[in-house]
């Protein structure tokens, strides 16, 4: 067994899918709560970015502090039913989890300031007031609407002309499902993103069959349920 610290915030964010790698891996991992929600590690004196999630291996003693390393060096130093079987499958699902980092970026991430009400100018590059610009708090949601509706929209035409399977590559599950799994159920499931239910009418996936058949199949797993647990229910984002 591994030896993971993980540190993250009590939210869904990027650490759930981290959570539910190592779950599905296997991987022993201590998950630690970090400022500002939390007591156990400190962003901005332990991370090397000053962002979370970070996570040191103390097998190996790397250390990593992005999303993407994280997942990738999990997939890859400790082989399981995530880990990629070629470079052509890597490069597959690759595309898709960049898809997923894409959404919760530019769609989920500008409404998690608005959720948690964080109006300081230089919070997280500016994101806030690039979202409120001209308009204020209603014409940043329906912006972001908008976004959501197109970008999910997207991905929907494609996947359903490609008809690939259960998952976003064919009848196997990868990363990046899971990465698809806990954005979709955020903004399904936690409270804050209930501006964003109301704003597309209470169903924000409704034309969306292929999205959610695929995130229905993830849910069924049991290490995705075991990590997961309550936490859309509890968490605020």
């Amino acid at each position: 067994m591994s030896n993971i610290d993980l540190a993250y915030l009590p939210v869904v964010g990027r650490g759930l899918q981290i959570k539910i790698i190592c779950e599905m891996h296997n991987i022993d991992f201590n998950y630690m709560l970090s400022n500002p929600m939390g007591e156990d590690f400190d962003k901005d004196s332990q991370a090397p970015f000053g962002t979370i999630p970070w996570m040191k291996d103390n097998n190996s003693g790397i250390e990593l502090n992005d999303s993407m390393a994280i997942v990738l060096y999990l997939v890859s130093k400790y082989p399981g039913p995530l880990t990629p079987q070629n470079a052509d499958e890597a490069a597959i699902i690759n595309m898709y989890w960049a898809w997923a980092q894409d959404y919760y970026s530019f769609v989920l991430s500008p409404f998690h300031d608005i959720i948690t009400g964080h109006n300081e100018p230089f919070w997280r590059n500016l994101r806030l007031t690039d979202t409120l610009a001209d308009g204020g708090k209603e014409t940043g949601v329906s912006n972001l609407t908008k976004l959501h509706n197109s970008r999910i929209g997207f991905l929907e035409k494609h996947l359903s002309s490609k008809q690939n399977g259960s998952f976003l590559t064919g009848s196997k599950c990868s990363y990046a499902d899971i990465f698809l799994y806990t954005c979709v159920r955020t903004v399904q499931e936690t409270a804050g993103f209930g501006i964003l239910r109301e704003s597309c009418g209470g169903e924000p996936f409704k034309d969306c069959p292929t999205i959610l058949r695929i995130c229905n199949e993830v849910g069924k797993m049991d290490a995705v349920i075991k990590a997961s647990g309550d936490i859309f229910e509890k968490a605020p984002i």
